[in-house]
């Protein structure tokens, strides 16, 4: 694939990864509001997140490979991996004093990736 197919791909990636990471939030959110439904559609969206930044993960990797896009994102999306297998694991042992914390970093990390993946540095960089 040509730069500019790879650019996009990643700017959809990341864009609907970091949507649905923000959705989990507000699940999470409506559950310690008091809708106990909440705490199911937060428990569900944990595994379609989590697909969603190892595929994320695997497009800043082909990217990096074949497109000569940076390195470092791929890195990122290989620790954001990690980081959403270990939030769920926390979650699911109610762990809260480390699950809350580490969720919003994960947030923070996927919005890093998606504004650097829209950032017409980044294109530039990636098209030399």
């Amino acid at each position: 694939m040509r730069t500019p197919t790879w650019q996009g791909v990643l700017r959809a990636v990341t864009t609907l990864v970091t949507l649905d990471a923000f959705a989990q939030a507000m699940f999470a959110g409506r559950f310690m509001a008091g809708s106990y439904d909440a705490l199911d559609a937060h428990a569900g969206n944990a595994g379609v997140l989590f697909a969603g930044i190892l595929v994320m993960t695997g497009c800043f990797a082909a990217a990096w490979r074949f497109a000569g896009a940076p390195g470092w994102q791929a890195g990122v999306g290989l620790v954001l991996t990690v980081t959403a297998g270990v939030q769920i694991a926390l979650g699911y042992r109610m762990v809260l004093a480390v699950h809350i914390p580490l969720g919003v970093m994960l947030v923070a990390g996927l919005l890093t990736l998606t504004v650097r993946a829209w950032s017409p540095v980044a294109a530039v960089e990636a098209g030399r």
